[in-house]
């Protein structure tokens, strides 16, 4: 596997490849690919991995490549992940899984090859602790409450956080999405507010 990003999320996906390495997963993390020299000659010295400035360079590479981890800023994902799935990988896609839904839908209409969101929190052990006990659920709260980080700026808060809570409303609710409303608060200090109803 290769990692397409080598920043804040990026790092995150280096890390977790070079530990499966040493399991029982049969992944070899090979290669990482950043368009920023430092960020790329830091994680190329820190894994032993080679790094490319493009992903062009790297499937030059004939690295024997299977998959790739995508976490580029959002507004490329479509373009590094077209790229990847025309070499015929598998892609793990940090969320949000594009910028826009024309590009999302472009990208899961790939049938060759697995196109995996990053939505993470789904498995997170608290969620997966509380699944196995909904039955019928009606009614869901979610808060987020974090420090402003400015990794993310490129796409709003909805995309780059609140799609793990709606991810998680969608496994629990098991059944399409009825209505969704969203209203903004007068300010981001005052914080934001989505409902969904469910056809339940």
């Amino acid at each position: 596997m290769a990692v397409a990003g080598a920043g804040a999320f990026g790092r995150n996906h280096l890390r977790v490849l070079r530990e499966l390495e040493t399991g029982r997963a049969g992944v070899a993390l090979v290669a990482v690919v950043d368009p920023d020299p430092a960020r790329a000659d830091e994680a190329a010295k820190q894994y032993g991995i080679p790094a490319f400035a493009s992903v062009g360079a790297l499937l030059k590479a004939d690295l024997k490549l299977d998959a790739a981890c995508v976490a580029v800023p959002t507004v490329k994902h479509y373009e590094v992940a077209s790229e990847l799935l025309d070499a015929g990988l598998d892609l793990l896609i940090e969320k949000p899984l594009a910028a826009t839904l024309d590009e999302a839908d472009a990208l899961i209409q790939n049938q060759k090859n697995i196109v995996q969101p990053g939505h993470l929190e789904r498995f997170n052990p608290a969620v997966m602790a509380v699944e196995p006990n909904l039955t019928r659920p009606m009614f869901f709260e979610a808060h987020r409450l974090s420090v402003f980080t400015p990794r993310a700026l490129d796409v709003d808060v909805v995309l780059d956080l609140m799609i793990h809570d709606l991810d998680i409303v969608l496994t629990f609710a098991k059944s399409p999405v009825r209505e969704a409303r969203g209203r903004a608060a007068d300010s981001l200090a005052q914080g934001g507010h989505c409902e969904c109803a469910r056809g339940i």
